[in-house]
């Protein structure tokens, strides 16, 4: 219903970005700190060539906050949510955002086939363990060999554990107010030719 629309701005790199939010969508009432904190870890790590999947967008900030420093690469929107991409897709649009795509996917099920430099995700913790675990093991699946992905947790539930399970590797990259931002890399393939360093259990 047009009536409960509601719009913020958020400012990244001197770009002045509006966004539409309607209840039952997450930030209905503006980015959240978490999304903030993982905002402000990540811009620095941004390439212009990359390659970056926003999973569970929601209204879009994230990816679409990030775009602008892809200026030879591109990010992807993805949400199970089709209230979420309707209006990620609105606020790609209403920013004149060339370089993003939305999609409806059921985490990463229906993307194309393509390989990431860098997942971000503020997840669904209150969904619970195995979605949260869920997240981890496809963000795996998508990244390059070296690839990262950037994890917002209000508590660490056992997603610390997961991630290590799943990625081999885990290091908590940034924290304040009570929000963890918790950063996994997909680890290169060895030179004796394994394919990957994760371990076994994981696979």
């Amino acid at each position: 219903m047009t009536h409960t629309l509601n719009s913020f701005k958020l400012t990244v790199d001197a770009r002045e970005l509006t966004f539409h939010t309607r209840p039952g969508v997450f930030s209905h009432d503006g980015p959240d700190p978490g999304t903030l904190l993982l905002l402000e870890t990540v811009l620095p790590e941004i390439r212009p060539h990359q390659t970056v999947l926003d999973l569970g967008c929601g209204a879009g900030i994230l990816g679409l906050a990030v775009a602008g420093r892809l200026t030879r690469g591109e990010v992807w929107l993805v949400d199970s949510d089709i209230r979420a991409v309707r209006l990620a897709e609105e606020n790609r649009r209403l920013n004149r955002i060339e370089n993003a795509h939305v999609e409806l996917s059921d985490i990463t099920s229906d993307l194309p086939h393509i390989r990431f430099d860098l997942v971000i995700s503020n997840p669904p913790t209150h969904s619970g363990k195995e979605v949260l675990s869920t997240f981890v093991e496809e963000a795996f699946a998508v990244l390059r060999p070296g690839g990262k992905l950037y994890l917002v947790v209000n508590r660490l539930l056992s997603v610390r554990d997961t991630l290590h399970s799943v990625f081999g590797n885990v290091e908590q990259a940034n924290r304040k107010k009570g929000f963890i931002i918790l950063r996994s890399a997909r680890p290169r393939p060895r030179r004796a030719g394994q394919l990957t360093d994760r371990p076994a259990e994981a696979q």
